[in-house]
C-alpha cells in the first residue's frame, strides 16, 4: 500500500504523498477519501510532492473536496519540511507550484518561505457580519482572500457567520477564503474560513500574508515584520522584504506516517 505522512503547519494539517507513490491514481479522489476527519485521516488538504532535482521540488495542493488550487502557505512550509526529512532536497531549495517558484529555508522546526510579491487589493467590500455592516478588502495573492477587520475575533458561530461571506457575488464565481482580523498590541489575530474545506481551519499561511498585505496597503499597520496569531495559538511571521518579496515563517512539524488503500471506485 502507498505511504503517506501527516504534517502540521501551525495547526494547518495535511497528508503528503510522493508523486511516485501516487502514480496514475486520481489525486482528487484520494483527497476526498483520505482528508475527512470523520472517515479519513482528518486533515485540511492533500499535498503531492515530486523531486525534480536536488534543488527543485514540484508541489501540488488538493482540497478535501477534490478541487486543486495553485498555492498554500502552510502547505508549502510542510512540503519543504517533508522534502528535507525524506532526503529529497537540502535545507535550502525551491518549491515549484502552479503559482510560481518559492524559495524555502528549513532550520529545525522553523520553515521560512520567500515569494515574489504578486498581490493586489482588488477592491473594498462591504458586507453583513451577523447584524453588523463591516468593511473588508478582496485580496488576490494566488488564492482570493476576503479580509475583514473586526474589534474581536472571538465571535460565536464563526462558520455560520462566514459561510455567506465566502460566496459573496463581488468575490466572483469561485468565492474566496474569509479572514476576520483583530489588531493586537503585539501584532494581529486571524481566524479563517477556508473554501474547499468549507469551514474554519486552525491556520492559513497565504491568508496571514494576504491579511498583513491588506492592512499594510490600507495604512492600518506599519511596515516591518508582522506577528500573526493563528487560531491554533501558534504565531506566524509575515515580513515584506526588498525587491518586492514577502517572507512567511513559522513551525512545520511531522505528526505521523501511515499507509492508505486505493480509494473506492
Amino acid at each position: 500500500m502507498p505511504l503517506f505522512a501527516k504534517y502540521s503547519g501551525a495547526g494547518n494539517d495535511f497528508v503528503i504523498v510522493r508523486g511516485e507513490e501516487l502514480g496514475l491514481r486520481d489525486a482528487g479522489a484520494l483527497a476526498r477519501f483520505i482528508c475527512p476527519r470523520e472517515t479519513g485521516v482528518g486533515v485540511d488538504g492533500l499535498i503531492v510532492v515530486r523531486s525534480l532535482t536536488e534543488e527543485l521540488v514540484r508541489v501540488r495542493f488538493i482540497n478535501p473536496d477534490g478541487s486543486e488550487f495553485s498555492t498554500c502557505g502552510n502547505g508549502s512550509r510542510c512540503a519543504a519540511r517533508y522534502a528535507v526529512d525524506r532526503g529529497l532536497a537540502g535545507e535550502e531549495h525551491v518549491l515549484v507550484t502552479d503559482d510560481g517558484e518559492i524559495l524555502a529555508r528549513v532550520a529545525d522546526e522553523v520553515v521560512a518561505l520567500e515569494y515574489s510579491l504578486d498581490a493586489a487589493v482588488e477592491r473594498p467590500v462591504s458586507s453583513e457580519l451577523g447584524r453588523e455592516t463591516v468593511e473588508g478588502w478582496l485580496v488576490r495573492m494566488g488564492t482570493p482572500h476576503l479580509v475583514i477587520a473586526v474589534d474581536t475575533v472571538e465571535v460565536e458561530e464563526f462558520d455560520e457567520l462566514c459561510r455567506p461571506l465566502r460566496h459573496l457575488e463581488e468575490l466572483g464565481e469561485a468565492g474566496a477564503n474569509v479572514h476576520l482580523v483583530e489588531r493586537r498590541d503585539d501584532g494581529l489575530s486571524v481566524r479563517t474560513f477556508e473554501r474547499g474545506v468549507e469551514g474554519e481551519t486552525l491556520a492559513c499561511g497565504s491568508g496571514c500574508m494576504a491579511t498583513a498585505f491588506a492592512l499594510l496597503d490600507a495604512g492600518v499597520i506599519p511596515d516591518g515584520p508582522v506577528t500573526v496569531r493563528t487560531r491554533s495559538g501558534v504565531d506566524l511571521t509575515v515580513e515584506f522584504i526588498e525587491a518586492e518579496r514577502i517572507r512567511l515563517s513559522g513551525p512545520a512539524v511531522h505528526v505521523f506516517d501511515g499507509v492508505y488503500p486505493d480509494p473506492p471506485a
